[in-house]
């Protein structure tokens, strides 16, 4: 592969997906219907602060939709991912998969 195709390639890779956090929020969504805030907090060890900004890169991307509701009184957030969110997903693991040595 060649320095050009290479470089293609590295500047094609999505980064509002390529960022750890949002990338991992993104495969957890690729595997589950809907999940909520406090899951995702306790699967990936983060504060709510970081969990909350990372969820709104994805959500202002489009790449992920915010469900917020009242269960009585208590308010509950929950996530899935978009058909855009699953394609750029999918495309991120195609162009880091065009980076490995053949």
């Amino acid at each position: 592969m060649s320095k050009t195709q290479i470089n293609q390639i590295h500047n094609s890779i999505n980064r509002v997906v390529h960022e750890p956090v949002r990338l991992a929020i993104l495969k957890i969504l690729t595997s589950a219907k809907e999940v909520d805030f406090n899951f995702l907090l306790t699967t990936l060890g983060v504060t709510k602060g970081n969990l909350a900004t990372h969820i709104n890169k994805l959500e202002a991307a489009g790449f992920i939709e915010v469900k917020k509701e009242f269960r009585g009184k208590i308010p509950h957030t929950s996530y899935r991912i978009t058909k855009t969110g699953r394609r750029q997903f999918q495309k991120y693991w195609e162009n880091l998969m065009g980076l490995a040595p053949e």
